[in-house]
């Protein structure tokens, strides 16, 4: 199926830009990257590399490439960036998710929690591990505030970026665990098992990808956007209906950084 793009955006949750998604748009390809520096904190400027350069492989790639090929060639690119600068410890040092449009295949590919929209059907749902950590994070919040806090007190605390930092630790420990209730699936240089490897048919008409700094995806940019923004003006600390791991806080735009494309896909 060939595509052609329709609607594209990419903005970081913090004021001065940063952003650790990319957006992705090749001939062959679309989608989106997701980066993550773990709870061990990557440096920024080897996540910034390692984006970079999946961003570039990806650009170069062969449009018949398989997912399986994929998937190693972007898992040793991490690996090899990992080990030149002295990290042992692959789970605790992030890497991203990916979810990618293969014109040659017709197929949408995903490792991880981006998400995508595809003439209406959806299959996005958040890892349980992720969901657990999300639920404390709320529970500790509504916590605060049953004592007296209030959110924009909570939000200027030292603590309050560092709320559920124990459990994100022990989340990551289940990245890329075969046959385990708690796992979540990532490129981090370990390989990926085939329980976290998607591949979905696509169906001609529209398809969005998106990262996961959009609760609710939509079929054009601003309705997505307009949805966001909703989430973020009555859930502010993101523990009710948008309930994540992290929320909004001084300097920040949003919860997280957000990419948006949409294409037309033709038979």
């Amino acid at each position: 199926m060939m595509f052609s793009t329709i609607e594209t955006f990419a903005r970081g949750k913090t004021n001065c830009g940063y952003s650790e998604d990319r957006l992705v748009q090749t001939p062959n390809h679309f989608g989106v990257l997701d980066g993550s520096r773990g709870p061990d904190a990557l440096a920024k400027d080897a996540i910034q590399e390692i984006l970079d350069s999946a961003c570039a492989y990806i650009g170069q790639m062969p449009g018949a490439i398989s997912l399986d090929q994929l998937i190693a060639d972007l898992d040793k690119l991490v690996a090899v960036r990992k080990q030149a600068i002295g990290v042992s410890d692959f789970r605790s040092t992030g890497g991203f998710v990916f979810c990618l449009y293969s014109a040659h295949h017709r197929e949408i590919w995903r490792v991880g929690d981006c998400k995508f929209r595809n003439n209406g059907f959806e299959k996005n749902t958040m890892f349980e591990a992720e969901a657990i950590c999300a639920v404390a994070r709320a529970m500790i919040l509504k916590s605060k505030l049953n004592t007296g806090e209030t959110p924009q007190s909570i939000m200027t605390a030292p603590d309050y970026p560092h709320l559920i930092d124990d459990l994100l630790v022990h989340e990551a420990t289940f990245l890329n665990r075969a046959n385990e209730p708690f796992g979540v699936g990532a490129i981090i240089g370990s390989g990926v098992p085939d329980d976290y490897i998607e591949r979905i048919p696509a169906r001609p008409g529209h398809l969005v990808i998106t990262s996961d700094g959009y609760p609710v995806v939509c079929d054009t940019l601003a309705e997505t956007e307009e949805q966001l923004n909703n989430h973020l003006s009555e859930d502010p600390l993101c523990m009710d209906q948008n309930r994540q791991c992290k929320g909004l806080a001084p300097g920040l735009q949003s919860f997280d950084d957000r990419t948006f494309i949409s294409a037309a896909i033709s038979d």
